[in-house]
């Protein structure tokens, strides 16, 4: 099982009790292009990170420890396509996944369904604070999707409070 307070104490990464993800701080520039992946300096920074919690790193993509697995999932080959997965909704303590920030926001989104709008923005807004995403990518990708409409509502407001943020706590942060 993942420590999530220890995870969360670290300046560059991010996760929530109950998702079987992990998210780790990319640079202030989202818009950069139409892949989702994490960069090499991102890879780096979580397999640095749980190496030092006594993780080993099995193959490219996996870290192990006892029980528990950490996935560096591959992206989708296509430009501009989801690597969404409804694996990512559930966690069964064995198994976790190191996504960007946009496809852990995306997540939310899927997990979100259903609840009221002040509640879905607070829960992605949580995740703005410590790991912005690429919000315009994300609702492109979501058109004709479960999560078109609460990506198309929350742009507006989400892009304007990340500006805020950005502008406020990373407008001199590098990225890793």
């Amino acid at each position: 099982m993942i420590d999530f307070s220890a995870l969360n104490r670290d300046n560059n990464l991010y996760a929530l009790e109950g998702l079987p993800l992990i998210t780790v701080y990319d640079d202030n520039f989202f818009v950069r292009n139409d892949y989702d992946v994490l960069s090499i300096g991102q890879r780096k920074y979580v397999i640095s990170f749980f190496e030092s919690l006594g993780f080993t790193q099995k193959t490219g993509k996996t870290l192990v420890k006892g029980s528990v697995t950490i996935h560096i999932p591959k992206p989708n080959s296509n430009l501009a396509v989801s690597s969404f997965d409804t694996k990512f909704l559930e966690s069964d303590s064995k198994n976790y996944y190191c996504v960007t920030p946009t496809m852990f926001a995306e997540v939310l989104f899927y997990k979100s369904k259903g609840m009221n709008y002040i509640d879905t923005r607070k829960v992605i807004r949580r995740l703005i604070k410590k790991c912005p995403y690429n919000i315009e990518w994300l609702r492109d990708i979501s058109y004709h999707t479960e999560i078109e409409s609460i990506t198309k509502r929350t742009y507006k407001d989400l892009t304007n409070y990340q500006q805020f943020i950005v502008k406020k706590r990373y407008k001199d942060k590098k990225a890793l």
